[in-house]
């Protein structure tokens, strides 16, 4: 991947929060291009590029957890007491309701995102994986803001999104002979969604299969007074090479980069402790990310069901809920 890479994909967003998160424009190669200012056939055809390589799986579609009222997500990052648990602790981990993904790193870290309807049961949530995962408490790696959504799904909605599931560029005209409508009302539906922020288009990643690569996570801690100035120096810094950037959690910056030998990790990692302003750095070396949200799924059917007026369709499924 080079920079023109690396700037596509953050413009698209790996983890969009906030009001622009349900922007479908967001991913449009052209409007992508148009930022950035280049053609959009490339934007078309780096993206493809990114598929072939493994670096994006696929795009998915979720809806808007307000929707199934979700307060909101968010990742903490635990660290283990036996690496060699590792594997069992993440199966435990992802028993419990509302576990999104789970991303493992190289050593005894783990990343786990979830959902929860309100503080309180954020803390519930977090109580019981810090008794899974046997630790004493966790650190915030990010937040997931939902944007507002002021209109209820019908059910063509919900099957719209239920087949566009796990292929958010699937042709609108299958979609359609899938669903027995038409094509104009299945993208009139899509667009009322899309327009307002209904449902989320991101695309799934899998960095640690990428040939010749190492991902790798800098967690920067700054002084207060000087959060800002750092953090846009370590952008400056690392223009050419990282992907993702996270600054929601307070006590913390995520920075995703790319590199090719340890050696040029460790030369980040040194780097990023030079800049004026930072106190400390974390480097995490990602091993792989696990998707967990299959309950979405289960959630999406029952909209369906709700909607339809029958009886939501029961799943036996192992799931910890305290």
């Amino acid at each position: 991947m080079d920079q023109l890479d690396f700037k596509i994909f953050r413009t698209l967003g790996l983890r969009p929060s906030g009001n622009e998160s349900g922007d479908f424009n967001r991913i449009n190669p052209w409007v992508i291009a148009k930022k950035l200012g280049v053609d959009g056939n490339t934007v078309k055809m780096r993206l493809a590029k990114m598929k072939r390589s493994g670096f994006i799986k696929y795009f998915q579609i979720y809806p808007n957890y307000r929707l199934l009222g979700i307060g909101g997500g968010g990742a903490y990052l635990f660290e283990l007491d036996d690496p060699e648990r590792k594997n069992a602790t993440i199966n435990q981990c992802a028993l419990v309701d509302g576990v999104t993904e789970i991303t493992s790193f190289v050593g005894n870290q783990v990343c786990i995102d979830f959902t929860y309807h309100d503080p309180k049961d954020e803390s519930r949530r977090l109580k019981l994986l810090l008794g899974l995962t046997n630790c004493k408490r966790a650190e915030k790696f990010y937040e997931r803001v939902m944007p507002p959504v002021r209109f209820e799904l019908s059910n063509t909605d919900w099957r719209i999104i239920r087949s566009l599931r796990y292929d958010a560029f699937k042709p609108l005209s299958k979609v359609a002979h899938e669903l027995g409508l038409s094509t104009k009302t299945i993208r009139r539906r899509f667009e009322r969604m899309t327009n307002n922020n209904a449902v989320i288009i991101v695309p799934v990643i899998q960095p640690g299969d990428v040939p010749n690569t190492i991902t790798h996570v800098l967690l920067l801690y700054f002084k207060e007074s000087q959060r800002e100035q750092a953090l846009m120096e370590a952008l400056n810094l690392f223009e050419d090479r990282y992907f993702l950037i996270d600054t929601t959690s307070e006590g913390n910056a995520m920075l995703g980069l790319v590199a090719q030998t340890l050696a040029e990790t460790e030369d980040n990692f040194i780097r990023c402790r030079k800049i004026e302003g930072v106190q400390n750095v974390k480097m995490l070396i990602l091993k792989e990310t696990q998707d967990f949200s299959e309950w979405l799924d289960l959630e999406i059917e029952r909209k369906i069901a709700e909607t339809s007026g029958k009886p939501p369709p029961h799943v036996d499924v192992d799931i910890i809920t305290r």
